[in-house]
Order: structure tokens, then sequence, then C-alpha cells
């Protein structure tokens, strides 16, 4: 085994791919290539334990998998839990919003189910919510009410609305001390936005802080920022927002053309 060279730590959606179920061959081989030279990797994500699992079922190097931004840690590939940060169920009723569902995601200790109010999407998102559970391998579960919710913890909570009113979910729910919230863009589908919440003190800056150094960090989105002011390198793509620019060592070309392989080549040799 190579000595170790540093840790790089990688948003998945709008970073590594923007494909829901893979990695383009190239980023696949190289990233295996760079553990192979002495990096560590972290796939720090918003998205559960199954949904990003799949991405690496073919990966022959280990790495550590961040899931629901900061919500559970696992060595990968033996599973191993390292670390949790979850959400009392006995918040569930200050969550929920008028006019737009709430998906409550338990955590991979809780078969990674997904929890919804069946009447609480309607219309436009209600069909998106289909279309969510086409592209993901989770189980969804209806409930009546939250009081059915059969577990004491969950993992994170998810709302999919339009910009203004993602944003004022966040700043409600930001002042419960219970909670962390971001607002990010759907990955899935444009124009539309995540209201991403987390326990207090789970967040993808707080995960990358314990990460040995030298440390590279990427990302694409608001909620990527907090790592990437961690990062000894900061890589942002070129399909981030515009202002998130001026936070990047690196701009690296899109993730639709596996920009991702050319800003870790540069960053990499920084360390030589």
């Amino acid at each position: 085994m190579k000595p170790f060279k540093g840790t790089i730590a990688l948003d998945i959606d709008g970073t590594l791919t923007t494909h829901p179920d893979r990695l383009e061959p190239p980023v696949h081989h190289f990233l295996e290539k760079l553990v192979d030279e002495g990096w560590q990797l972290a796939f720090i994500t918003g998205r559960t334990f199954s949904f990003a699992k799949q991405l690496f079922a073919h990966f022959q190097v280990p790495y550590l998998l961040v899931v629901q931004n900061g919500a559970a840690s696992y060595q990968m590939p033996e599973k191993r839990c390292l670390e949790k940060r979850m959400i009392p169920a006995s918040s569930l009723d200050l969550l929920q919003e008028e006019g737009v569902g709430l998906l409550v995601e338990s955590g991979q200790e809780n078969g990674d189910t997904c929890y919804y109010l069946k009447d609480a999407f309607k219309g436009e998102e209600l069909v998106y919510l289909e279309f969510r559970k086409s592209i993901s391998p989770e189980r969804f579960q209806p409930l009546a009410s939250f009081s059915e919710f059969p577990h004491a913890f969950f993992a994170a909570g998810k709302f999919f609305a339009e910009s203004e009113k993602a944003h004022k979910i966040a700043e409600r729910l930001q002042k419960e001390a219970l909670f962390r919230v971001v607002v990010i863009r759907d990955p899935f589908r444009k124009g539309f936005f995540i209201a991403h919440i987390n326990a207090h003190k789970a967040s993808k800056g707080e995960i990358v802080k314990g990460l040995r150094r030298p440390l590279i960090v990427a990302g694409d989105d608001y909620n990527d920022s907090e790592m990437l002011k961690e990062a000894d390198v900061k890589i942002v793509m070129g399909n981030a927002p515009a202002d998130m620019h001026a936070l990047a060592d690196i701009v690296a070309p899109p993730a639709a053309q596996n920009g991702i392989i050319k800003a870790l080549e540069e960053a990499t040799k920084r360390f030589l």
C-alpha cells in the first residue's frame, strides 16, 4: 500500500455525477486510481445510504460514505457505522408545513424507509413524489398521521418546493434549536429546491473537520460551502451557483463533462 497522501471529500450530485444511479466509468476508474496512489476518499451527500451506495457497488477500494448531509457516516464496503446524528421523532409536529408535503427519511438502521402523509402531497408535488419513488431504492410508506411514525429517531426531513417557499420553511425551522436546515437545488428537477433538515449538529462542515489532512474538497451547492471552507484545496464545479466560485481554488468543468477528473488531477499535483 502506498503512503497516505491525504483525503479527498466529494459531494455526489452535481459534482461526481448527474445521474441518479451511476457514475460514468472514467470517473469510477479515476477515483479508484487515486486510492491506489494513497488518497483516502470520503463521499458526503444528501442522499440516503441506500440511494448513495448503489453508485459505488463495483468499487474495489475502501471509502467513507457520509449520508443525509452528515446524519450518519459509514466505513465502506464493510457498512460499519462510525457515527450517527439523528432527530427525535417527538419533533415531527414542529416540522409540518401547511400546503407542502414533508418526506421523513428514517435512516439506514430503519431500512431507509421514507415516510410521508398520504394527503399532504397533491397535484404537481404528488407527481414529483411518484418520480422520486421511481428513481430511489428506498421503500416509501404513507401515513395518516405522523403519530403513526414507528421509530424514536429519524435521519433527515425534506421539503421539495420552489425557491421562495423552500427558503421560508428553512427560515422558520432554523429558529428551532433542534434543527439545521439548508436549501439546495433539487438535482433531479430543474428550478426546484430542497429544504433539507438535519439534527442541529449534523452538517458536511462538521464531518470534514474530523478528516485527515491534507484535505481536498469538491462541491457544487450551498450545502457544500461549510466543508469547502475547511479544505486545503477547494474545488467548485462550474455548474455551481456563480457566487460560490469565489470560494474556489479550482473551478472545475461541469459534472456532466466529468469535470471532476481534471480538477482532481490539478488539485493532487499541488501536494507532489
